[in-house]
């Protein structure tokens, strides 16, 4: 059986315990069809051998989650070893298939749903060898995701610069179309919020700055980008006592929030240098993703950023603006 920081299965196909089988089979044809052979990324992330021993644990789940008599049978395992989380199984609270925004869109909430003021460059369609490079760097996150129920990622460079938040849009915005996953992106660099001030419109009046002090709840402050799975929590103003805010309960309470509504949670956060933020977030994400521009940033300015975070919290580092080159060996 699995053990208990692994996903069970209905967390792994993303369904609830109520689903029928119409739903079962259809999660595990989707599942299926990411590992195998024609597959797009996993090529390059997945031994034959991987993808078939993957490929053998998604039939076991298949087997079990459509016989009744095995399926009872696991669902008394999981409830007898605590790895089911009790809302999951509370009557009450099973996932009904709706959106959980879609009672704010059925009365207009979303008539001010974002627009990007510029295209990001995963969108042109003008370098395919850009946006399949984001693929793979999703593919790794959700190795990381199922290997240790990781949701929520904290996207972060040394200094200012480096194209952290470049990094997260672009990866955010991969994940909710191509891989339709629904995705949050914060932003949480506070004291310089570039995606509030360079690349959202307005949207709705309320942000992360909002929720934090308390003048707003999280429901109100998110947007959804139009047409897709993206969604937004911007931070709308700066402050410059952002260590506060963010070491604050109600950052806390954000992100569980958050990662009980969306399968990922991207937050683009403030550079390791010179400031406290990131090791507060640290703390408070699932994993850190460092992102290093190529040929510029000093070897000694990484390793001292590198030095100052919990080395379990670092999951992978994103070499930036590296020539092709480079980019054969695609660094995370």
């Amino acid at each position: 059986m699995k053990q208990k920081n692994e996903k069970n299965y209905y967390e792994f196909l993303e369904i609830t315990p109520a689903a029928g089988l119409e739903e079962i089979e259809a999660a595990y044809r989707s599942a299926k069809a990411v590992y195998g052979d024609d597959s797009v990324a996993v090529y390059s992330l997945y031994t034959a051998e991987e993808r078939q021993e993957m490929l053998t644990r998604l039939g076991d789940m298949h087997a079990t989650l459509t016989d009744p008599v095995k399926r009872k049978g696991y669902d008394e395992y999981l409830r007898s070893t605590g790895i089911a989380r009790r809302h999951d199984w509370d009557v009450h609270s099973v996932h009904s298939g709706k959106d959980i925004f879609e009672e704010y869109t059925e009365v207009g909430a979303f008539k001010d749903k974002l627009s990007l003021r510029q295209p990001l460059t995963v969108m042109d369609g003008q370098d395919p060898m850009v946006v399949e490079r984001y693929r793979i760097l999703y593919m790794k996150l959700e190795q990381a995701a199922l290997k240790n129920s990781y949701k929520t990622f904290a996207i972060t460079s040394s200094v200012k610069g480096e194209g952290k938040t470049m990094t997260a849009l672009n990866l955010s915005y991969v994940m909710a179309t191509e891989f339709k996953k629904k995705v949050l992106l914060v932003e949480s660099d506070l004291r310089n919020p570039t995606i509030s001030t360079s690349w959202l419109d307005m949207g709705r009046l309320h942000g992360l700055v909002d929720v934090l002090k308390g003048d707003s709840d999280l429901r109100n402050s998110i947007n959804r980008l139009e047409d897709t799975n993206l969604y937004f929590l911007p931070a709308r103003c700066s402050v410059k006592n952002s260590s506060v805010l963010l070491d604050s309960p109600n950052m806390r309470t954000v992100l569980n929030k958050a990662k009980e509504d969306f399968d990922y949670v991207i937050v683009d956060s403030p550079p390791i240098l010179p400031l406290a933020d990131i090791s507060i977030l640290s703390k408070a994400v699932d994993g850190l993703l460092l992102v290093v521009r190529a040929g510029v940033t000093p070897k000694d300015i990484v390793a001292k950023a590198v030095n100052s975070l919990p080395k379990q919290n670092i999951i992978g580092i994103v070499l930036n603006g590296a020539d092709d080159a480079h980019m054969k060996k695609y660094y995370y």
